[in-house]
């Protein structure tokens, strides 16, 4: 399967977190992550973002998994 680039960040608006996969964001409140992640710094907002490569992202309830 292919991997595609995936985001999150802290969503202060909403007090969750905004997980930005296949070009949507989704609002969740809990991420489960099975792949390796870095950080990125931004100079715009939001200015912390972590990020890595996946094949999968499943949504369950407000929780995301990441394989």
């Amino acid at each position: 399967m292919k991997k595609r680039r995936f985001f999150y960040h802290y969503y202060r608006a909403y007090k969750c977190l905004s997980l930005h996969w296949k070009g949507a964001c989704h609002r969740v409140q809990d991420v489960e992550v099975h792949v390796p992640t870095e950080s990125k710094w931004r100079k715009g907002q939001p200015h912390l973002v972590i990020q890595g490569w996946a094949e999968d992202v499943e949504f369950v309830g407000g929780k995301a998994i990441i394989r």
